[in-house]
């Protein structure tokens, strides 16, 4: 499955039908060097959030374009300033693979000190009273962040939280963004959105033969049972807020971008 391009169809599809005023905010975290969903955000005619410490010049300028709020800080537990550990993947420094998290597989040995805020200060900043989408892409990151859901109120809890698991590997190898800390991780990330009320759920994965996944958060027993498949390579999850929609719906959206020669190395390496 082509992950990113079949989520963004989705959240073009879905968003306008769960915020038709665009009355709410989008948020996109971790941005990177492709994909920008906080462009199609802003196309789609929502107020956008992107938050990158390390802004490629064409965010800068898709930013400038789209009248898009830029944040360049980390968003972690804290507020103040952390350690950044740069990417770095096949021998190859690229940001997309720089985390907090000194561990990360895609972590190397060369930081930079970057300004950190929590996520009660950024919504603060940002003024935001109504959430629609919270995209969350920070490697190995996103746990940290989700924890911080239990505090919010009601109002402000997104109406769709999407998060990345996975990545480096096959999960059947427990390595990497699939290693027992990091899955623990994507876990917990479920656990908390489970507990806040998500339900209704898509899992997009990479691996091969899969089809997008529809599945209800408050139906799984995650202590026993995962959504991930067996062959599961990279992925992004779609958590909704009291919405559900038809799974012959999602299917139809996501059915173009089965199969292809796009993969998760090509994705990340991208620029």
């Amino acid at each position: 499955m082509r992950v990113e391009a079949c989520c963004q169809a989705l959240l073009e599809q879905l968003l306008p039908e769960l915020d038709p005023q665009r009355q709410g905010l989008c948020v996109d975290v971790g941005v990177g060097t492709f994909a920008f969903y906080c462009a199609l955000f802003a196309r789609l005619g929502y107020t956008t959030v992107a938050v990158e410490p390390s802004p490629a010049d064409k965010l800068r300028t898709i930013c400038r374009q789209h009248s898009i709020q830029l944040i360049e800080q980390c968003l972690s537990d804290r507020v103040g300033a952390q350690t950044l550990h740069m990417g770095q993947f096949a021998n190859l420094a690229n940001s997309n693979f720089s985390s907090l998290a000194a561990d990360w597989f895609g972590a190397s040995t060369d930081t930079r000190q970057v300004a950190t805020l929590d996520l009660a200060t950024l919504l603060a900043q940002v003024s935001a009273t109504q959430i629609t989408a919270f995209k969350l892409d920070i490697e190995g990151w996103e746990p940290v962040v989700i924890q911080q859901f239990a505090d919010l109120p009601v109002a402000l809890l997104p109406q769709v939280v999407m998060f990345e698991y996975g990545g480096g590997g096959s999960r059947q190898k427990g390595e990497k963004g699939w290693s027992p800390k990091f899955l623990a991780g994507t876990l917990d990330c479920l656990h908390q959105l489970q507990q806040r009320g998500y339900g209704f759920s898509i899992m997009v994965d990479y691996a091969s033969g899969t089809r997008a996944k529809v599945f209800d958060l408050q139906t799984l027993n995650l202590a026993q049972d995962t959504p991930f498949y067996a062959n599961g390579v990279y992925g992004n999850i779609l958590c909704f807020y009291q919405q559900c929609f038809s799974a012959t719906q999602i299917q139809r959206i996501c059915a173009p971008f089965r199969g292809g020669l796009a993969n998760w190395l090509v994705s990340k390496v991208v620029s």
